[in-house]
Parts: C-alpha cells; sequence; structure tokens
C-alpha cells in the first residue's frame, strides 16, 4: 500500500495539531497548579517567617516541657511560646497542603525539611494528640502529620 504525498501531508499536519494540544493541556494543567501554590502562599501569612525566626520557633518548641495538655496551657498559655507552636504548626500546615495537593515536590520537602519536620512533630505529637481531643478538633494539624508520615517514608 503506496502513500502519497498528500497523504503523508494529512498525517504529518495531524500529527502536529494533536501535539500542539496535548502540550496546551500539560501547560494549563502547569499553571493552574502554580496559581494554587502561589495563592495558598499569598493566603498564608506564615510563610513570612524569616530564618532566624524560624529557628528560634523550633528551638522553643522542641524544647517545651509540660506533662499533658492542661500542663502545657498552665506553662504557656498566653506566652510567646503559644504563639511560636501556632506559628510552626500553621508553616507545616501549609508546606503539608502544598505537599498533599502535590503542589510541590515531597522528595523536595524532605531535602529541606526532613529532619526538623519528623524532629519537631515526634516533640510536639503527644501535645496536639490531646489538643484534639480537648478542643474536639480532630484534624488539627493533620497536614504536618501528614508531613511526618510522608519524611518518614522517605527514610526507610
Amino acid at each position: 500500500m503506496a502513500l502519497d504525498i498528500q497523504t503523508v501531508s494529512i498525517i504529518m499536519a495531524s500529527i502536529g495539531v494533536l501535539s500542539g494540544v496535548i502540550y496546551s493541556i500539560i501547560d494549563i494543567r502547569h499553571r493552574r497548579k502554580l496559581r494554587q501554590a502561589e495563592s495558598l502562599i499569598r493566603l498564608s501569612p506564615w510563610f513570612n517567617v524569616d530564618a532566624k525566626e524560624m529557628q528560634e520557633m523550633i528551638t522553643k518548641v522542641c524544647s517545651l516541657e509540660y506533662e499533658n495538655y492542661h500542663d502545657y496551657l498552665e506553662k504557656y498559655s498566653d506566652k510567646p511560646e503559644q504563639v511560636m507552636l501556632k506559628i510552626l504548626g500553621n508553616y507545616f500546615e501549609g508546606i503539608g497542603i502544598l505537599v498533599a495537593k502535590k503542589l510541590v515536590d515531597v522528595d523536595i520537602v524532605h531535602d529541606f525539611w526532613g529532619d526538623i519536620i519528623q524532629s519537631s512533630w515526634g516533640q510536639i505529637k503527644p501535645l496536639i494528640a490531646d489538643m484534639r481531643k480537648e478542643t474536639a478538633q480532630p484534624n488539627m494539624y493533620k497536614f504536618w502529620e501528614y508531613l511526618y508520615d510522608e519524611m518518614k517514608k522517605r527514610e526507610q
């Protein structure tokens, strides 16, 4: 079966149009993901913490001493440590959302924050578990916990 020049030309033009459509679809999806990530970053004031503040918060939050949620409240309620925990939790919550929605690659987060996410969540997990029970908010910092789980998977 011989193909004439006109048939080959039509096939090549069709392949070109199909390639253009596929590229456009991929580009539209990519741009949508970028807009979603940018929106989340703009909406989240916790992403504006500078490196020195972040280091201080991590150090302070990971060194809090308490027996349980009530003891934590007695010692730290309305004090800078409580604010630091909220800021740190919301920061990692935001990163967790970005990872869960596949707007940021989990391996990049692991390479950059893996050890800190694991150690900070490991220290604070019992407190968050008590907070979830006491405040009837079972999803409190669920994306921080999600990040922790993802970092553990990367370690294995």
